[in-house]
């Protein structure tokens, strides 16, 4: 996961650190998780029962089950006075069917920012609620 705070601080900090420039750079979180903790943080925060589960070879079709589902998201902007927004302005399932079926353990390293001098991070599953409630401030999702 990347926070955006962590990602403006790393590209600020490469665009002003002289080893630095001009150099590709992966930018995470700087910690590691699972989607699995993170489903029962979402859950907390959304106050919805968390359901363990062991995850299996089946592959759940976001896309597919999101299908038609624009009208049900209109309902819930029109119920909660949110920002006027489409499902798809605010959620890339395509991009997380994708994520959640790579077929393989992505992890991805910070050690070559940290070895130049970068040192930000975040803790993803504490960041996930401060997101959470920005978004509800600015009325983009209840």
């Amino acid at each position: 996961m990347s926070d955006a705070r962590v990602l403006a601080e790393q590209q600020i900090w490469a665009a002003v650190t002289e080893g630095a420039r001009n150099q590709a750079f992966n930018c995470t979180n700087g910690d590691v998780f699972t989607w699995k903790s993170m489903w029962k943080v979402l859950c907390e925060v959304f106050d919805v029962e968390f359901v363990g589960y062991e995850e299996s070879d089946e592959k759940f079709d976001w896309v597919a089950m999101m299908k038609g589902k624009g009208k049900v998201w209109d309902e819930i902007v029109e119920k909660y006075g949110l920002l006027e927004t489409k499902m798809e302005d605010i959620a890339s399932l395509e991009a997380l069917h994708v994520v959640l079926h790579l077929g393989f353990q992505h992890v991805c390293s910070m050690n070559k920012s940290r070895e130049l001098g970068f040192l930000g991070h975040a803790d993803t599953l504490k960041s996930i609620p401060m997101w959470v409630g920005r978004m509800r401030e600015m009325k983009i999702i209840p």
